[in-house]
């Protein structure tokens, strides 16, 4: 068994606010300036959208505090898929200028962080034979910002580590 994979995947499930009622919940429910913003962008099929993570700072260099907001369907169970969002502060409330990651990559979000331009986005990932429960990768994309959107991502992936075998 793959127990450092599984431990990550555990400490993943406590994170994100999946499974079983009386655990501890990050996922929360959207403000809702960006509750409306957001969930056209994201298709739930009926269940409600939850903010996973948000990292605040001014990536339009506007002065005005920008975010990158990371919302997944609520599925009550498992590690659904995260999308990343970059929402700009525009005249008339909160607006979706980019997309940095897209749920349909399967990924889940472990933490958003920015310096300068530059915006992260760690994620869990799933290799070509891990099972659903249970990623495998630690995944890095790095988003520069070019004054009117994010270029494609630098990224860089690394396995979990695993349990010795004994």
């Amino acid at each position: 068994m793959k127990f450092w994979a599984t431990l990550a995947a555990l400490g993943l499930v406590a994170l994100a606010g999946c499974g079983g009622e009386g655990g501890p919940r990050v996922a929360a429910a959207l403000p809702p300036e960006l509750l409306e913003v957001l969930t056209t962008q994201v298709d739930c099929a009926g269940a409600p959208l939850v903010q996973v993570r948000q990292h605040r700072y001014d990536f339009t260099t506007d002065g005005v505090e920008d975010a990158l907001v990371a919302v997944r369907c609520d599925s009550g169970a498992g590690a659904p898929p995260s999308a990343v969002f970059a929402v700009a502060a525009g005249p008339d409330g909160p607006e979706v200028v980019d997309e940095l990651l897209d749920a349909d990559d399967g990924e889940v979000v472990k933490d958003l962080s920015a310096v300068g331009p530059n915006a992260v986005v760690t994620t869990f990932g799933f290799g070509p034979d891990a099972p659903r429960c249970c990623p495998d990768l630690e995944i890095s994309h790095t988003y520069r910002w070019d004054g009117a959107a994010f270029g494609e991502p630098t990224t860089r992936s690394s396995p979990l580590p695993e349990a010795p075998a004994e």
